[in-house]
């Protein structure tokens, strides 16, 4: 089992964090660029969202397909699988979005991501006197701390984090 990437997307869509330890084929052979492929991750996200929350078949209320939709408006996704890997969502009520791409065969992984923005995110970003809030970051310790709770959950493989490094 095995991560691919990660993006962190503030309430606006920008992505404020991205980190890659696997990836067979470049953003060069797919979006072009690394923003455009952030983008496009964005709008994949928020288009599946809505239409969840259109789709909702428990609420009466469901906004139009494509209006914009409050935090936790609707009906949650969490994930899609593809013949080689799973996108696994997590939206917390700040706006904040967690996008993990692993291996196909990995398990529901909600609760992990939301202990990733728990006990991770929040401790080493959101705490941080340095950090200023919905823009983008970079911290070693964040990074370190995200590798080993990847890790304890058996979804970083050592060798994943050397490739990364190089």
């Amino acid at each position: 089992m095995g991560c691919f990437n990660i993006y962190i997307f503030n309430r606006q869509g920008t992505c404020i964090y991205y980190h890659e330890w696997f990836r067979p084929k470049s953003v060069k052979q797919g979006a072009g660029t690394l923003q455009d492929d952030q983008k496009q991750m964005f709008g994949l996200f928020w288009t599946l969202s809505n239409f969840c929350a259109t789709m909702d078949p428990k609420d009466q209320d469901k906004p139009q397909l494509g209006t914009p939709r409050k935090i936790g408006q609707g009906c949650k996704f969490r994930s899609f699988t593809t013949n080689s890997y799973k996108c696994n969502f997590l939206e917390v009520p700040s706006g904040i979005k967690l996008v993990l791409n692993t291996h196909r065969e990995a398990p529901d992984l909600t609760d992990v991501l939301q202990a990733l923005y728990d006990d991770i995110f929040v401790e080493y970003v959101v705490k941080n006197p340095m950090y200023v809030p919905g823009q983008p970051f970079q911290s070693e310790q964040f990074v370190n701390a995200l590798n080993a709770f990847l890790r304890q959950n058996g979804l970083l493989q050592q060798q994943q984090i050397m490739q990364a490094a190089v």
